[in-house]
């Protein structure tokens, strides 16, 4: 759990850094490498209802846009 945001989840590990961000009933997960992103889908799914949403484009009203080098937000 993040220190400063009780929604936010953070795993590092040597393949990178996993995000998950939990709003109400929304969760949204990010990692560089996409298998480690279909894992904890898969794990995640086991255990709760879920519905795949794709690719993130607006969260809370914040417009996500991808870019070669990430993502940028407004």
């Amino acid at each position: 759990m993040s220190k400063s945001d009780n929604s936010l989840f953070i795993r590092s590990d040597s393949k990178g850094q996993l995000f998950i961000i939990i709003y109400f009933d929304v969760l949204v997960i990010g990692e560089e490498h996409i298998p480690n992103i279909n894992n904890i889908k898969k794990l995640l799914s086991g255990q709760f209802e879920m519905k795949d949403m794709k690719e993130l484009h607006y969260f809370l009203s914040i417009e996500v846009i991808w870019i070669p080098k990430g993502i940028m937000i407004s």
